[in-house]
């Protein structure tokens, strides 16, 4: 009995002493079986990119969220929230004082990013997101990605996402940072291929204003 309640103290202590280490509490990207979704369809052509623009749209919205439910879906063409520079890919950490990207600020910012992303083939992508704080990722009005509490850095959950056609498909990305340091990443696993990567600017675009601004 004594070497029993010796082993469950043990257990316990290394539990605690993870927990304050943030030890098993940032699952990683295959801690689950990806997610599987179908029923894409695309928006536009891979011809379009002629008349598309780079990098997706940027709404900025100064708040201190504490959960992505809280952030509001806007309208790009006729929000009245700031509206900066398109961000062209994603892949940024930031300290604790680096402004993040065009907003001015360093904590207390929500970024609603719209555009389109060029799958340039078919097949199966494997998709998955880091961020700090959190992060929806909608693909033709599907939530394909999220992760909405504050955290660290850490990844989301795997999707699989079943592409039927080559082509630009419409992409939502809503973030949040609140205090410290932030991060975002999208990466994606092509067709055929073992690793993921991160995906590249080229894979972004956004329509242009119909005033020509970016």
């Amino acid at each position: 009995m004594e070497l029993r309640m010796l082993i469950l103290l043990i257990s316990l202590m290394t539990l605690m002493a993870g927990v304050g280490q943030g030890v098993a509490a940032e699952p990683g990207p295959h801690a689950l079986q990806p997610v599987e979704i179908s029923g894409f369809v695309p928006d536009r052509e891979l011809s379009d990119d002629k008349v598309l623009k780079s990098g997706l749209s940027a709404i900025y919205i100064y708040k201190f969220f504490r959960h992505i439910d809280q952030m509001p879906v806007l309208d790009p063409k006729m929000t009245a929230e700031k509206v900066g520079k398109p961000i062209l890919f994603l892949n940024h950490h930031f300290g604790e004082k680096e402004l993040v990207f065009d907003s001015g600020v360093s904590q207390g910012i929500g970024i609603q990013m719209n555009g389109f992303l060029k799958f340039s083939e078919t097949g199966k992508y494997g998709m998955m997101a880091l961020s700090n704080d959190g992060i929806r990722v909608e693909i033709c009005g599907k939530t394909i990605l999220t992760d909405p509490n504050i955290h660290s850095d850490r990844f989301t959950p795997q999707a699989a996402l079943d592409i039927p056609k080559p082509g630009w498909y419409p992409i939502m990305i809503q973030y949040y940072q609140r205090k410290g340091t932030a991060a975002i990443e999208m990466h994606w696993k092509l067709p055929g291929k073992a690793d993921f990567s991160v995906i590249p600017a080229e894979a972004y675009a956004h329509a242009p204003t119909t005033d020509g601004a970016s």
